[in-house]
């Protein structure tokens, strides 16, 4: 006998092939008889996104005007505040997305949620990613780090190398803060490949975000490295 489960059981094959994705039109509720709504993907895309909001990370902070009747998120109020859209999709393969939603948007940083869609399945599935990071702190002429997780550290994507980038400014000048670079495993875990800080806020190796802050210390990313309760 051969058992299956009864959530392998109601999982079936989409069909879907799609290779692009732009909210709303492509993943939003719409009118379709209800009987049908499995041949959409962009209704499979909206029971998706409705069922990731109860996902989110407790530290995204939505202004009252974005919350829905149900207390949570709404992605058309969050757009109509932001008066842009507040998420986007960027194809890792056939039927398979890396989702990117707006958490916070403070004066000189910007966080975002980052999230694997899967469409090949019916219902699709959806992962929020975590990312292994670290704090810094210069105490008594030592510099100690405190690792956490974090799944809203990410500022961007960048698709042509698929990569993430953590750049938290202490000040709007970009002076001092902490610099983080992430790639992609292929089991879609987040990879930390580079880190760069700079504590004192001196006014000297100032950067945009955009930028690379090649002259901030680099850090060690070595096992080894990361053993050690300061440096």
């Amino acid at each position: 006998k051969i058992f299956i489960s009864k959530k392998e059981w109601m999982t079936q094959k989409s069909g879907f092939k799609r290779t692009s994705i732009h909210w709303p039109k492509d993943c939003d509720f719409t009118a379709h008889i209800p009987e049908e709504r499995n041949k959409y993907p962009e209704l499979i895309c909206a029971d998706a996104l409705d069922q990731l909001r109860a996902q989110l990370p407790n530290d995204c902070q939505y202004n009252e005007l974005a919350l829905g009747e149900d207390g949570f998120m709404s992605y058309h109020l969050y757009a109509d505040f932001l008066g842009y859209s507040p998420i986007q999709f960027f194809p890792l393969s056939e039927g398979k997305f890396l989702g990117e939603l707006l958490c916070l948007s403070a004066p000189y940083n910007r966080y975002n949620v980052y999230f694997i869609y899967d469409e090949n399945s019916i219902p699709a599935k959806t992962k929020i990613l975590t990312f292994q990071t670290f704090d810094f702190e210069e105490k008594n002429g030592f510099v100690h780090k405190e690792s956490f997780e974090s799944q809203s550290i990410i500022r961007f994507f960048k698709p042509e190398s698929k990569e993430f980038i953590s750049f938290i400014k202490m000040r709007g000048m970009g002076d001092c803060g902490t610099y983080f670079r992430y790639g992609l495993s292929e089991t879609e875990k987040p990879i930390l490949k580079e880190v760069r800080v700079k504590l004192e806020c001196d006014g000297l190796y100032s950067y945009s975000a955009d930028d690379i802050p090649l002259q901030w210390t680099e850090i060690s990313v070595e096992p080894s490295f990361w053993n050690r309760l300061l440096w």
